[in-house]
C-alpha cells in the first residue's frame, strides 16, 4: 500500500481517513501518526529565501574584490586575512562557493537538519538568522576595509 496523506480541514476528509483507517489489511503492518498540522514554508517565502542568500553572497563577494583591488592582494588573501577574525562557522560562508553550501553551512548554525520542511514560523526565524549571519560577516569585511583604508 502506498502512503496515504490526510489534512483533516472537514468533516468530509475526516471520514475519508476514518474509513482509510477501518479497511486497513492486517499484514502487513501499518503504522499510524496524527500529529499537529504545521503549514511548510511558502513558494514566495522560499524565493526570498534564496534571492536574499544570492544577493548577501554577491555583496560579499563585491566587498572582497574591492579590498583585493585596493591592496593589490588577491581575494583568496583577502578573505584569508578576514578569516582571522572570524568563527569558523562564518569562514565556511565566507569561503562558500555557492548559496547551496553556505545554505548547508547555515542549517549548522541553527541547528535544523533541513530547512524543507520547517514551518513558515520557524523558516521565518531561520531566514532572520541568515540575514543576521550575513550582515556580520559583511559588517567584518568593512571593519577590515575601513582598518586597511585609513
Amino acid at each position: 500500500m502506498s502512503e496515504a496523506h490526510y489534512i483533516l480541514r472537514n468533516d468530509t476528509i475526516r471520514q475519508r481517513a476514518a474509513e482509510a483507517i477501518l479497511n486497513l489489511p492486517d499484514e502487513p503492518l501499518m503504522e499510524i501518526v496524527v500529529r499537529d498540522f504545521v503549514k511548510t514554508r511558502s513558494l514566495p517565502q522560499n524565493a526570498r529565501y534564496w534571492a536574499s542568500l544570492n544577493e548577501n553572497l554577491r555583496l560579499i563577494e563585491e566587498s572582497i574584490r574591492r579590498v583585493a583591488e585596493y591592496t593589490g592582494h588577491s581575494n583568496l588573501e583577502i578573505r584569508r586575512l578576514i578569516a582571522k577574525e572570524l568563527p569558523p562557522e562564518y569562514i565556511a560562508i565566507l569561503f562558500s562557493s555557492s548559496a547551496e553550501a553556505a545554505h548547508d553551512i547555515l542549517k549548522l548554525i541553527v541547528g535544523v537538519p533541513t530547512s524543507t520542511r520547517l514551518g513558515t514560523k520557524a523558516f521565518s526565524q531561520f531566514e532572520g538568522r541568515m540575514e543576521e549571519t550575513m550582515a556580520q560577516i559583511s559588517g567584518e569585511i568593512n571593519n577590515f576595509a575601513a582598518r586597511i583604508t585609513t
